[in-house]
């Protein structure tokens, strides 16, 4: 019997809370990563999971169908005309278990969980966060050849600062020294450079570089012509990339940048060309979010990224 009570908390998209993770099987699985200990501007951004999980909730599907999976109603893409995630089944597994300054264990626990989360599900989704997490995150796909393809405003390609080589400023220096990962594709950096270095670095590296500049005068089709992609793709977004007068709620902004729709039709491209097999959505710092709109503008690219990587399923 239907009763008017509403039990329990908030979760990504209304999906049902995996109570075991090590048991769950789903075809979407969520994990969130509140960590923001790598900062090196404005923290905040561990509170980054509870207020995506929020802001999806305006997406929760509404319209029950017992023949579907749990969650698995889908949505309409109303400017599309498409459904959406139909009969795709999704999870939320819960945080990482983080502590408190203990940098490379929680570097470990971040990896260990990834795996995990990826051994129980057919796309991985993961929310942070600060940046840095990237790192740990893409350790847990070392039994893959991997193209990872970044959305930043910033390169995040410095090797040492202060003595420090793992924060959310060199990650992607990091990443691109792991063995399995064949190439780095970077789409959306601006700003003014203090360093030289890690530009020169990246070109070094054979990194493919993007610029927002580039995406808003050419389009979309024009700048990422030119972006060749190998293997199984990653992606990772820093919702800097954003332009902050769209999404202030991130804890580096830089002015300029793209806009939703510059973004979405970006990550549809790249889901049409490689397949993505997993991502991870970082920065997101409610502390800066003005009426929420960034948290809500994150779970709607979430969607549509989902949308693009698994067919619905009438």
């Amino acid at each position: 019997m239907s009763v008017p009570i509403r039990r329990g908390w908030n979760t990504f998209f209304g999906a049902p809370l995996a109570n075991d993770p090590t048991a769950a099987r789903a075809d979407v699985a969520f994990l969130g990563v509140p960590f923001d200990q790598a900062t090196n501007d404005r923290p905040g951004a561990r509170f980054g999971p509870a207020a995506l999980r929020d802001a999806s909730m305006r997406f929760q599907p509404v319209d029950g169908d017992e023949s579907l999976p749990a969650g698995g109603q889908g949505w309409l893409d109303a400017e599309r005309g498409e459904r959406i995630l139909r009969g795709v089944s999704m999870t939320d597994m819960g945080d990482v278990d983080i502590r408190t300054l203990e940098l490379q264990e929680n570097f470990r626990r971040i990896t260990e969980a990834a795996a995990l989360v990826r051994s129980r599900c057919r796309v991985p989704v993961f929310v942070g966060g600060d940046h840095a997490i990237t790192l740990p995150l893409v350790r847990a796909f070392e039994d893959r050849s991997l193209t990872v393809v970044q959305f930043d405003a910033h390169q995040d390609y410095t090797d040492e600062k202060f003595g420090q080589r793992f924060s959310h400023d060199n990650q992607m220096r990091r990443v691109s020294e792991l063995p399995f990962v064949r190439q780095v594709i970077q789409i959306g950096l601006r700003g003014a450079l203090e360093h030289t270095e890690p530009w020169e670095a990246a070109r070094r590296d054979g990194v493919q570089i993007v610029t927002s500049e580039r995406i808003v005068r050419e389009g979309v089709d024009g700048a990422l012509a030119d972006v060749h992609l190998n293997g199984d793709t990653y992606v990772t977004i820093d919702i800097d990339v954003l332009d902050p007068a769209v999404a202030t709620g991130t804890g580096f902004p830089e002015p300029g940048g793209i806009g939703y729709y510059q973004l979405k039709e970006a990550l549809l491209l790249l889901a049409g060309r490689t397949r993505i097999i997993a991502f991870d959505v970082c920065e997101l710092n409610p502390t800066y979010d003005t009426a929420d709109v960034t948290a809500r503008i994150a779970a709607r690219l979430m969607l549509d990224l989902l949308g693009a990587i698994i067919p619905s399923r009438e």
